[in-house]
Order: structure tokens, then sequence, then C-alpha cells
């Protein structure tokens, strides 16, 4: 190449280089945006922290899942982040109806009957559980007079519990052998094959529990 193109050639390159410099100083300006479009991501601190939350893990658990508003029951709430158990003043707690169930350092406190959620946060974890607030039940009777039940017949169980307003969710029948007769939910027995059954009623809150003796028939 000549000397005379190599100088007509420089003041070009210097054009050139003015024009990248005028650029990489708008982009850095503008932190890394040209005409409203990112170039180059800049993080800060609070983002960073967000980015590595979110790979985290929040977990909200509780030894009760039913409060007795009667006496205004109350029960710690577990948080645990990334398998590690944590104080409750780092995430932020907070309940769907404070006039069923409040939450104070830490605690869920029954006030009234019914269902409120507790919701845990930290950044963008949150994770949830469900409580129940009721009237426990302080005892239980079956009424039930008919001790013979047909095969392919129901029969629905008859039972008292006491107080009158106690909450009766937390009951679970069972039967002792399913291969005589079958119980649901509800306390409909149903027969199966001729033979003998107990009919257990158990209150999974207090843990008292009643017991019937039918007799399946052809």
């Amino acid at each position: 190449m000549s000397k005379q193109r190599k100088l007509n050639l420089l003041p070009i390159s210097i054009i050139i280089c003015v024009i990248l410099g005028i650029i990489t100083l708008y982009i850095v300006l503008n932190k890394g945006k040209i005409a409203g479009h990112s170039l180059v991501k800049i993080q800060t601190s609070s983002e960073i922290e967000q980015n590595q939350d979110s790979e985290k893990t929040l977990e909200i658990s509780s030894e009760k899942k039913y409060l007795s508003s009667k006496d205004k029951e109350k029960i710690k709430i577990n948080i645990v982040i990334d398998g590690q158990e944590v104080d409750f003043s780092e995430v932020e707690l907070e309940t769907s109806d404070e006039s069923i169930l409040k939450v104070e350092d830490g605690m869920a406190i029954a006030v009234s009957n019914g269902k409120a959620t507790v919701t845990a946060k930290k950044g963008k974890l949150e994770s949830k559980i469900d409580f129940r607030v009721i009237t426990p039940i302080t005892s239980m009777s079956f009424t039930t007079t008919n001790s013979t039940v047909r095969v392919g017949k129901s029969l629905q169980m008859k039972l008292i519990a006491k107080p009158s307003d106690a909450s009766i969710e937390t009951l679970k029948y069972t039967s002792s052998d399913e291969e005589i007769a079958t119980v649901n939910s509800n306390g409909i027995v149903t027969g199966v094959a001729p033979g003998k059954v107990t009919i257990t009623v158990t209150d999974s809150y207090t843990g008292l529990e009643k017991k019937v003796n039918l007799t399946i028939a052809r």
C-alpha cells in the first residue's frame, strides 16, 4: 500500500474511532440501552438478591391445622427456607381473615370458627397453610338401634356430638373389616358380606372415639 493511500485512510480510521467512542459513551450513560433497548444487563444488589431467592424454596407448616375457638388456642408457625428453619422475623406473615385467625410473633391464634389461610412471604418466595378454627367435641354417642344390615343395603350411623355447635369435620369413620362392611366419611355403612363388624368413629382433634357392633346378614 502506498504512503499516499495510508495517509488517505488515516482520517477515516480516526473518524471511525471517534464514532465508536461516542457510541460507547452513549451506551454507558444510558445504562446499556440504545433507543430504549437494553444491550447490557446491569443488575442491582436487590435484583441479585431476588434472583438468589428465586432459586430457594420456602415451606410453612404447623403441628396442628385445627384450633379451638373456645380456648383461643395458639400454635407456632414453622418456616423453613432451603431445609433450614428460620425465625418468623425473617419473613412476612399474613392471615386471610383476622376475624377468624390472627398471626402474632410467629403464632397462629384462634379467634372465631371458620377457615383462614396464613401466607409466608420473603422476596419472590411464598407458601400457604390452611387453618380451621373449631368448637371441639366434648362427648359423642351413637343412637343407632338397628344392629343388622343386609348385604348390599346401607345404614346411616346416627351420632350425637356435644356441645350442639361442635365441629364434626374432625370425625373419621372406620370399619374393622371392609370385606364385611364399608363406611364412608359421612357414617353411611354398606353391607358387603355376611359377618360381624365394628364401626368406629374417632375425633382427630380430641382423640375421643366410639364404637358400635353391627351384623351383616344376607
